[in-house]
């Protein structure tokens, strides 16, 4: 089992050559509905920490998140 990482030992960041290639999605759920909008989908580029922002519905499905990302990206 060498293969194990032991907590506490620090790994060097990937090193990205581009941008959007590793991104992040956070749903952020809004408290009032605005035209039956109530969440954010929130994604960052990690190469270069740029962010799109887009407003939906807490219905939207993965697929829906999906095309999200492919229409703002």
């Amino acid at each position: 089992m060498e293969h194990i990482k032991k907590s506490g030992e620090l790994h060097p960041l990937e090193i990205l050559e581009g941008p959007w290639q590793k991104i992040s999605i956070n749903i952020i759920k809004l408290l009032l509905k605005s035209n039956k909008q109530d969440v954010i989908v929130f994604i960052v580029d990690q190469f270069t920490n740029m962010i799109r922002l887009k407003v939906t519905m807490t219905v939207a499905s993965s697929k829906d998140i999906a095309k999200i990302y492919q229409n703002k990206i």
